[in-house]
């Protein structure tokens, strides 16, 4: 057998995850590159190649002819395993050895396989290669979705298919003997038309004693980006390993720059820290057209969703990667509408919901614009660069006027909905277009209909005017002074007065024309995060929502047991989210409830657990079963970390002034807790807990103020502090 010794075969071929900043690989451990993923309640093959954002292909398969029998890598599969981003199997059929390694390509969108092939003995045997795959060439833009015709030529030393704007190309460094087009012998050429499957047969003759090797790479996206890719097919048919060890090597470095976190009385949120650290970074996407972010998740929310990115942004920052953040909040407000743009659901000022290159951008909700102004407010804490203020400001200004013509300037409150319907209704006279969008709004719980001021919402344009009123002003402002300050009030006031729900200690879910909507959902946990409402009314609020109705031993629900729409399997009304359940935490931490707060953040680190890292989307409502879920979605694992360092630890920065906030809320029991490499602008803070004391190490360049529960001292460059109860 070729190759290191192989691991001990897995009887549960389990869904993986290859992937560079450019490329993405879902497969299964069977052999082959194919996945089948629960979706709907049905069975959805997701399996693949991925790149610029698009899904390129569908299955990809090898099987192999020898004059007696064909065999398929499944079925011939003694053992696989997966190394960093480097798939490697291994297979055995009589006396024909196979060893395989598949990498996502690092610098161009696609990937390679390299297939060893071997004998135990014997004579020589004469080996028929097929390799085909299922052509895509679509963002997913909707699950599932997939063109009918495509247009396929054949080229020295490759196969090309062509779909609109996007093309693959797929090089051998052995050529094929013939070609398959639907299973049907095709002499090459050019064919326009259904595609179901292209195909190339390569002829080996492997001789004992000898390794025969075939690379096949698959590479594409942009059609004009792709043809810059056409150097000689030895440059993309590069060494899988090489391009292995390559990645293992940047992803190593990437993590030496992130915090790490010790909690010796709570191993499991340390290995969940480190889970969800590492499935962040799993999401990392620069697909070209000078975009940077963060895929939504995997398999069908492979694009950058600007409100995901808004969720995860705050966790790239408390890890450290200034630059990653900055990029990323760029790539978002460089699409920023500048004019109505009915057929794609934009309104002035308004920031786009998804993007992909081509540039293909969407907008249309309800609250994504309105999560950017304290992005840049976040951003300009943790770096100290205030400059960026001054480039992002118009953006945030056009942000805020976007909201202030949806907003009755008397109450404060902003309107959401109705953004499907108008997409409707501007492409009706055109052509019947369907946007996968079924709910006349379009807030984070989007198959929901939650208009006309849901409870979210109005925390969100609260936090949008208070950041740009703090942008503008360079730190706090007089209401009287800054109206987005005035206006805040106004929201936070009508919040106060029109949201509480005496009889449930709760919030109402939303208000439809003015009456208040009785629905018990986790959204109004945000309220209390934000501070709308005294510590005891939070904790009032927290634990009505951990009651049974809502809260599960594995997360929190997206709308209680005891409402009439209640189904556990529906999406958002009913299903549990662990965003929700981090939303819970980060709320009864705000309230002082630590007790409450370490029992959300230990339900979360249980599904890291149980899961080997993937940090499923979302669960039925009645048993901790992943359901219609994407496997890795940043939606799960970026607000658990931001409540790690936010209310956990208790931390908040302002590398502007140097200056950084202590205030641990460790359970009763606890005797020590640390970080080490957490970032501050241009140097790195080092911090030890004990009951009692808190020692900080600082290596920035000037001094460090730093405030603790009760006492404020001042750490020199490269110097040592200690806080202690004054």
């Amino acid at each position: 057998m070729t190759g290191p010794l192989p691991p001990a075969p897995d009887p549960a071929p389990r869904t993986r995850l290859l992937r560079s900043l450019a490329s993405a690989i879902l497969l299964d451990e069977r052999g082959d590159v194919e996945l089948q993923r629960e979706t709907r309640g049905a069975n959805v093959e997701w399996g693949g190649v991925y790149g610029q954002l698009a899904r390129l292909t569908g299955r990809w398969r090898v099987s192999f002819d020898r004059p007696d029998r064909t065999s398929e890598l499944p079925a011939t599969r003694t053992a696989s395993q997966v190394v960093g981003d480097r798939y490697e199997s291994w297979h055995r059929a009589d006396r024909l050895v196979v060893h395989q390694e598949i990498v996502p390509l690092l610098d161009a969108p696609g990937a390679v396989r390299d297939l060893r092939f071997s004998l135990s003995g014997g004579d020589p045997v004469r080996v028929e290669v097929t390799n085909s795959f299922e052509p895509f060439l679509l963002p997913v833009l909707v699950e599932g979705l997939r063109p009918l015709t495509f247009q396929v030529e054949t080229r020295p030393d490759e196969v090309r298919v062509r779909q609109r704007a996007f093309a693959l190309s797929c090089r051998f460094d052995v050529a094929p003997g013939h070609l398959l087009l639907n299973r049907s012998s095709w002499l090459g050429g050019r064919y326009r038309g259904p595609v179901e499957e292209v195909a190339s047969v390569h002829e080996l003759t492997v001789s004992a004693g000898a390794e025969v090797r075939l690379r096949i790479a698959i590479v594409g996206g942009l059609e004009r980006d792709l043809e810059r890719l056409d150097d000689p097919p030895a440059r993309t048919l590069r060494d899988p390993a090489a391009e292995a060890a390559e990645s293992e090597r940047r992803e190593a470095a990437w993590l030496a720059s992130t915090p790490v976190l010790r909690f010796p009385a709570a191993p499991e949120l340390e290995r969940a820290y480190e889970r969800a650290r590492a499935s962040l970074r799993r999401l990392y996407a620069s697909p070209g057209e000078d975009l940077t972010g963060l895929v939504a998740g995997y398999p069908w929310y492979s694009a950058l969703w600007c409100r995901d990115i808004a969720w995860m942004v705050p966790a790239v920052l408390w890890l450290g990667d200034l630059g990653w953040a900055a990029r990323s909040i760029a790539s978002v407000l460089r699409f920023q509408a500048r004019a109505e743009l009915s057929l794609l659901g934009g309104e002035a000022g308004e920031l786009p919901m998804q993007l992909s290159p081509g540039p293909i951008f969407l907008y249309g909700t309800s609250d994504t614009t309105l999560y950017y102004p304290e992005l840049a407010v976040r951003f300009v804490r943790h770096s100290g660069d205030a400059s960026v203020a001054g480039d992002w400001r118009p953006a945030v200004e056009r942000a805020i006027a976007w909201g202030r013509r949806r907003t009755d300037d008397a109450t404060g409150l902003i309107r959401n909905g109705g953004e499907a319907h108008a997409m409707e209704a501007a492409t009706g006279s055109i052509a019947r277009v369907r946007y996968g969008i079924d709910a006349p709004d379009t807030t984070i719980w989007d198959s929901a209909d939650r208009r006309d001021q849901a409870i979210d919402v109005q925390v969100l344009w609260y936090q949008a005017l208070r950041s740009a009123a703090e942008l503008a002003g360079d730190g706090p402002v007089a209401p009287a002074e800054d109206p987005n300050r005035a206006l805040a009030a106004r929201t936070a006031a009508s919040v106060r007065a029109r949201y509480v729900w005496a009889d449930q200690s709760y919030l109402y879910d939303s208000l439809r024309a003015g009456e208040p909507v009785a629905r018990i959902r986790p959204n109004a946990l945000r309220a209390v995060s934000a501070g709308l409402f005294d510590p005891a009314a939070g904790r009032a609020i927290v634990r009505r929502a951990a009651r049974d109705d809502l809260s599960t031993p594995w997360g929190v629900r997206t709308l209680s047991t005891t409402d009439p729409e209640y189904s556990p399997v529906a999406y958002h009304d009913g299903q549990v989210w662990t965003i929700a359940t981090a939303w819970a935490a980060d709320a009864a931490f705000a309230a002082g409830d630590r007790s409450l707060g370490i029992d959300f953040l230990g339900r979360i680190a249980a599904r890291y657990l149980a899961e080997d890292g993937q940090a499923n989307e979302c669960y039925r409502g009645d048993r901790p079963e992943p359901f219609n879920s994407c496997f890795l979605l940043g939606l799960s694992v970026a607000p658990f970390l931001t409540v790690l360092f936010e209310r956990l630890w208790g931390l908040s920065v302002d590398a502007r002034r140097r200056s950084l906030g202590v205030n641990p809320q460790f359970p009763t029991g606890w005797t020590a807790a640390s970080i080490d490499g957490l970032r501050v602008g241009p140097g790195r803070v080092a911090i030890g807990w004990t009951p009692g004391s808190i020692d900080v190490t600082w290596s920035g360049p000037a001094d460090l103020a730093v405030s603790g529960p009760s006492r404020t001292l001042r750490v020199g460059p490269g110097g040592h502090g200690t806080l202690a109860p004054a």
